[in-house]
């Protein structure tokens, strides 16, 4: 089995697609092509274009999606923040994308969970907030791994 992967921010795929795990690459992670090897093989993968407000593109290819039990998001950041494209999301604008993120729960299942690695977003005691508020917005469970 191989990985699917997409640099297209808004694949052409049937809206009702079941897919279990999203894996989510930010382009910006040095050598990310890596990343696509064996932990990912048969996990649906997608590439963020680092030119484009992340959350916009995270909503396109969500949307392309019902009953996802995992988003796996790999990104830049630093402690108490997380980089997706051109956002700079962190406890200071997250409400600012409240209602993009939000939508996100049309596309989980009621047990989903968002893990968040390649960055140093557990760095700081910012982070328990945050990951609280992006439980809260998204129903599911978050965690920095």
């Amino acid at each position: 089995m191989t990985a699917k992967v997409s640099t297209d921010p808004t694949p052409q795929v049937n809206s009702s697609q079941r897919v279990p795990c999203l894996v989510v690459v930010d382009a910006a992670i040095e050598n990310y092509q890596y990343l696509l090897a064996s932990p990912f093989l048969g996990k649906e993968i997608h590439i963020l274009d680092i030119q484009t407000d992340g959350i916009a593109q995270l909503k396109t290819l969500l949307s392309q999606f019902q009953g996802l039990s995992c988003i796996h998001l790999i990104c830049k950041g630093g402690p108490g923040r997380i980089e997706l494209g051109t956002t700079h999301l962190s406890e200071n604008n997250l409400w600012e994308y409240a209602d993009e993120i939000r939508q996100w729960r049309e596309y989980l299942s009621e047990s989903a969970e968002i893990l968040i690695s390649g960055c140093e977003l557990a760095a700081s005691r910012v982070v328990q907030a945050f990951v609280s508020w992006l439980c809260l917005l998204t129903g599911a469970a978050v965690r920095v791994v």
